[in-house]
């Protein structure tokens, strides 16, 4: 029933957005900066408020789903609205750029060392706009992975669209097309984009969702069965490599390379920075998945990986995690520098040796300890850029360390009836609940005062220490809770919160070294 109206609401959005486009032009270009700048962010408000309405009225109430299924497509919302809220700010900030003469100043793209004021607004655009679009894509290749409603992928795809073609307009101004035609055709598809991600926001609190089951004859399928499906079999690999875990290290690796003193660095450099580091750390996880394809077969979360299950046998995982890590090495080598290289195998070995073989089974130490070898990706963006390891380096090395602990105490919380099964010595199976907690305060505090620390030594500023505190105290607050709290799913606020604290954290030092340094 939903399918019949997947082309009309596009067609809604899009008229509107024209509309709006001309009130901002016309707004902007005819009344003084202030005032026409104030009417376009308030017509864009009202476009948006507008298609919420539409949107809603077209289609019936959301169906009853099961709990799993509600918070997923909960986070898909929240997702969707805070990518909405980014484009909007983007779309504001883009107009003043123009208005003020900002985006003539910032000529390289995607970024640029803001000389002013008005080139620092542009980099913000940019940066916000960048933002939305990593959520909305991360939402559309999940949507489209567990095979959604229709009108779902639809929405989801047409706002990547449009936002993807804003971004090419976008770095065709900078590049030297600045006809009024192109200025306003850039305006038109960012509002409309806009338009689609407020759509795409609202048709998920309608249309039906579910969550992806595995299918269980395939789950009893036979390995020859399993290696003649190439799909199957290829996923089962990328799997060895845990890409889940690979996101946040490698934004801590390029974010770290955006607040050196060698300033905004080569977006070759970024990417083969980027390209070696992931490399790295999927060979290390195909490591770890081969020496503890003993503890996994015990363990509910684990035993359905492809070595647990039969599907891949062991050696695959040992061989694909070498060449993966040779493969990193000789990238980084030939296209970044020697230091940066050294640094991503010392990461590997430091995880796949320290931690994997030597604490990991021993020591309830082993996440404090072993915590270390995720902290390396900062190190390694630092040194791309500039080729050495500064005490600043060191300092964000240190801040991941502490955040290591309460992150991963609080799943070992959720987890510690496999971990106990298995004979891992996570700290909640050997000293309890209630001292785990403690601990998760006493490191949660340790780590806050730490990520305090650059304004102190002229690394950062204000605004990221205003940022670290706020988040901080967030932080604190959820580990507090979870000190007082019984039920047993408590923990995963915690574990959750601390992966978007993370990622934030690090995204408010870019913000400051590139817009306010």
């Amino acid at each position: 029933m939903f399918h019949d109206h997947s082309q009309r609401i596009p067609r809604l959005f899009v008229l509107a957005s024209i509309l709006v486009a001309l009130v901002f032009g016309g707004a902007t270009w005819a009344l003084s900066h202030a005032s026409g700048l104030g009417i376009g962010a308030v017509a864009l408000a009202s476009l948006g408020i507008a298609l919420i309405s539409l949107t809603r009225a077209r289609l019936p109430e959301t169906a009853r789903v099961g709990a799993r299924a509600a918070s997923a497509r909960r986070r898909h919302v929240i997702a969707a609205g805070v990518a909405a809220a980014m484009l909007y700010g983007a779309i504001i900030a883009g107009i003043q750029s123009v208005a003020t003469g900002g985006v003539w100043a910032c000529r390289s793209w995607p970024w640029c060392a803001p000389a002013d004021g008005a080139a620092t607004i542009t980099v913000l655009h940019r940066g916000a706009a960048a933002i939305a679009t990593l959520i909305v894509a991360i939402s559309a290749w999940q949507l489209w992975r567990t095979r959604q409603d229709r009108l779902l992928r639809i929405s989801a795809g047409s706002a990547l669209g449009l936002i993807m073609v804003g971004h090419l307009l976008g770095a065709g101004m900078a590049s030297g097309l600045t006809s009024t035609a192109w200025r306003v055709g850039h305006l038109a598809v960012g509002i409309a984009g806009w338009g689609a991600l407020v759509v795409f926001a609202t048709v998920l609190t309608r249309a039906p969702y579910h969550r992806q089951r595995a299918d269980a004859d395939e789950r009893g399928a036979s390995d020859r069965v399993l290696l003649s499906g190439r799909p199957s079999l290829l996923k089962d690999y990328v799997s060895l490599t845990k890409p889940g875990v690979i996101s946040l290290l490698i934004f801590t690796t390029i974010t770290s390379m955006y607040i050196t003193p060698a300033g905004v660095p080569d977006l070759g450099l970024v990417l083969w920075t980027a390209l070696g580091g992931w490399l790295m750390a999927a060979g290390s996880h195909a490591l770890n998945c081969y020496f503890d394809r003993d503890v996994d077969v015990q363990m509910g979360r684990t035993s359905r990986r492809p070595i647990p299950s039969g599907r891949i046998p062991a050696w695959h995982a040992a061989v694909l995690g070498v060449v993966l890590g040779v493969i990193a090495s000789a990238v980084l080598l030939r296209f970044v520098n020697w230091v940066a290289a050294a640094l991503a195998l010392a990461g590997l070995l430091y995880y796949v040796v320290i931690y994997t073989i030597g604490l990991k089974r021993h020591s309830t130490q082993n996440i404090v300890i072993g915590g270390g070898a995720g902290a390396f990706p900062p190190l390694v963006g630092w040194a791309a850029v500039t080729g050495d390891v500064a005490p600043a380096a060191l300092l964000l090395w240190v801040i991941i360390f502490y955040w290591t602990p309460p992150h991963f105490w609080a799943l070992a919380l959720i987890r510690q009836v496999d971990y106990a099964r298995a004979g891992i010595p996570m700290l909640p199976v050997i000293v309890g609940d209630a001292e785990t907690k403690r601990q998760i305060v006493l490191y949660s505090i340790m780590m806050v005062a730490l990520t305090l620390l650059p304004i102190a030594f002229g690394m950062l500023g204000v605004s990221y220490t205003i940022a670290a505190a706020a988040l901080g105290a967030i932080f604190i607050g959820y580990a507090v809770r979870l000190r007082h709290a019984t039920a047993p799913q408590a923990p995963w606020g915690l574990y959750k919160y601390s992966l978007l604290y993370l990622a934030l954290l690090f995204a408010a030092m870019v913000v400051d070294r590139v817009a306010f340094a």
